[in-house]
Formats: structure tokens, sequence, C-alpha cells
């Protein structure tokens, strides 16, 4: 008669067969994040020096070897700061006005609006007599600007804009949601009067973060800055954004706005979530706008149905490798030509990060694995329910 024997096994055969599982387990689920790894180059280096002006503004400065010098000045003013008794709609009309006589003056500086900053780069000649000419120049301009009542009236128009209308939606009664160029009824309640109260209290020195890089030494570029930004006579505002209560991501006519933690001082953070942008760029080839900004910051995307075909499998890790490259270019770029660490001086600067936040954006590009973007999906991009 058939005698049906069950196998045994003794202790020390079934701890061997666990730890060879478990071996295995380590080399497969290592092997398949390797995919997602790239050979890192070294971290570009920079040899930055930081000061305050006599009159308080904030600098920082870093040689480069380059045919200009670059200056950076953000002022604490975006529309956020448009509140009571300053309307919506005022920081934009400031910068149109201000673009507008250094335009008439040929002035080598440019101004741009974000929700925290007012922000304008100076481009200047290494020539000695046209450096100073055009630094007394636009001094003039940031000191005492015309703010041309003819040119207000002109400036008022309201230009219609789906991001606007979404950015609206998305931030409601809080500082951040502007609109950043007012509505009409508050733009047609500006005045000169009060457009010139703002730009004394809040283009303030004291209300300035800034940097400065081109072929000079650091004694050079304090003597420019400090002839740049005098001490004013009035007071500065004291006002400042607090961190804002989070609100869902927006969905508008197939553009998606999500709000994400801001970047003061936070630099894991931001070195997150630049590579997780790196991603969705490599991702989807579509338009995508990241705006920074100290308490919160927005991510734009447009074809938000294309988006969402394309991140609904999970992450091949050819995609990742692609994403890794593109933001060590990126990161490296930002160390190639005296604009470039102006621009990334400034970043750092305002958002209160360490002079090697480099050496943290490299780390984060190394350790950064396929599992982070599935979190990421579930954490930015859940749509919201009504």
């Amino acid at each position: 008669m058939a005698v049906d024997h069950q196998p045994t096994f003794s202790r020390t055969s079934l701890n061997l067969l666990i730890l060879v599982c478990v071996i295995l387990i380590v080399i497969f689920g290592q092997t398949t994040q390797d995919q997602g790894n790239i050979e890192m180059p070294p971290v570009p280096q920079l040899d930055t020096r930081i000061w305050q002006t006599d009159s308080g503004a904030n600098v920082w400065f870093s040689p480069k070897l380059d045919e200009k010098i670059y200056i950076q000045l953000h002022y604490l003013a975006g529309f956020a700061y448009n509140q009571p008794p300053f309307a919506a709609g005022t920081s934009e009309l400031l910068i149109r006005l201000l673009n507008h006589q250094a335009q008439l003056k040929e002035l080598p500086i440019r101004f741009t609006l974000s929700p925290d900053f007012i922000e304008a780069e100076i481009t200047l000649s290494t020539d000695p007599i046209t450096m100073k000419a055009d630094l007394d120049r636009i001094r003039q301009l940031l000191y005492r600007p015309a703010l041309s009542k003819k040119h207000l009236n002109q400036a008022k128009q309201i230009i219609p804009s789906a991001l606007d209308a979404l950015w609206l939606n998305t931030y409601q009664s809080q500082p951040y949601a502007g609109p950043k160029q007012g509505t009409q009824q508050s733009v047609n309640s500006i005045h000169r009067a009060s457009l010139q109260k703002y730009h004394q209290a809040f283009m303030h020195p004291s209300r300035l973060f800034a940097s400065i890089s081109g072929d000079i030494n650091e004694q050079a570029a304090q003597v420019m800055m400090e002839s740049l930004l005098p001490k004013r006579r009035f007071e500065a505002e004291s006002f400042r954004l607090t961190n804002p209560i989070p609100v869902p991501m927006q969905i508008h006519a197939n553009m998606a706005l999500v709000p994400l933690t801001g970047s003061k001082n936070n630099p894991k953070s931001f070195a997150n979530q630049t590579m997780t942008r790196c991603v969705i760029e490599t991702l989807h080839s579509n338009r995508v706008i990241f705006i920074h900004g100290q308490w919160s910051n927005s991510l734009i995307i447009e074809q938000w149905a294309t988006f969402v075909d394309a991140i609904k499998e999970e992450i091949d890790p050819s995609i990742v490798r692609k994403a890794k490259r593109l933001c060590v270019k990126n990161a490296s770029s930002h160390t190639q030509t005296a604009q470039s660490i102006s621009q990334l001086l400034i970043k750092l600067n305002r958002y209160h990060l360490p002079s090697n936040f480099l050496h943290t954006q490299f780390d984060t590009i190394k350790q950064w694995h396929s599992a982070q973007w599935e979190e990421t999906k579930v954490r930015w991009f859940t749509t919201p329910t009504h």
C-alpha cells in the first residue's frame, strides 16, 4: 500500500531558504532601482560672497568672466501685496510704467512681476564710463520714476487671461489670488499718488534681495551696489506675507494649477520639486510653468487631459534617466554665464537657501527613483471632487 510522505525541513534549512529569498528580493529590487540611475558629474562650484548694503539690501555676488555684468533686483512688492489701501493691479501698473520709462530712456533694465516680487534684471557694460552712466540713470528710475499720468491711463487695459482666471479661482480670497492685473474697477481707482506711495514703501532697499555677477571683484561689486542702492528717506512697509492656507488643485479650460509648498527655508523641497518638474517635462512635452513663491509654489500644466493619459502607466526607468539628465543639465547651466549665475544667486538669496544648494540638488537627483514619482502623482495630481 502506497504511503504519502510529507517533506520535512530542518529549522536550519528553513532559515537558509528565507535568507535566499530575502537576498533575491533585495537584488531584483535594487536592480530595478538601479535602472533609473545615471552617472553623476561633479557638482559645479560657486565662489559666493554675501553682504548687506548700507541701505539694507541683501546682496549675493559671484565673479564670472563675461562680457557683461548682470544684476538681479527682487523687491517684496509682488501682486500678492496689493492689499488695502492699495488696489488690486497696483504692482502690474507700476511695472508697466517703469518698463515704459526704461524703454523711452533706453535703459538696460527690464521689470517683471510675480506673486511675491517685482523683479528687475540689469545688464551692464564692463566699460567703466558707460557702466557709471547707466548706473546713475537706473538709480534715478528706481528712486524717482516719472510715473507718467498720460501713460498711466493707457496702461489700465485689462487683457483677458485664462491663467489669471484659474489663478483667482484657486487662491480665491487669499492674498495670492490677486488678480495680477486687477479688475477694471480696481485699476480705474488707481491714481499716480497711490502708485507713488506703493513704490516708496514697497520698492525699498530693506525689502530687496539682490545678486550680481560678472568680470569684477568683490570690492568693485560692493561699490556698484552701494552706488545703485543708496538709503531712502521714506520708511519701508513692514508687511510680510505669511504661509497661506493650503488649497486644492484646480482645473479650467484643460489647464491645471497645482499649489505646492513654497521654497522659503526649504532646500530639500525646492530640489525635489525641481526634479519632479524635469520628470513632468520629459513625460509631457506641452507647456509646463513653475512659479516659485516664498510661501506657495504654483505648477501650471497645459493640455491637462493629455498629461493625465501620459502619467497613467508606471514610469519607465528610461524616462527617469532622461529626466535626471535634463535636471543635471539645467542645474549645471546655472553656473555657465554671469547672467545664469546671477539668476541662481537671486533664487538662493530670496528663498533663504544655502550657498551650497547645488550639492543638495545633485544629491536629490542621484537618489531620486520611480517610487517617488508614484507618491507625487497621488499627492499632487489627485483630481478634486465636488
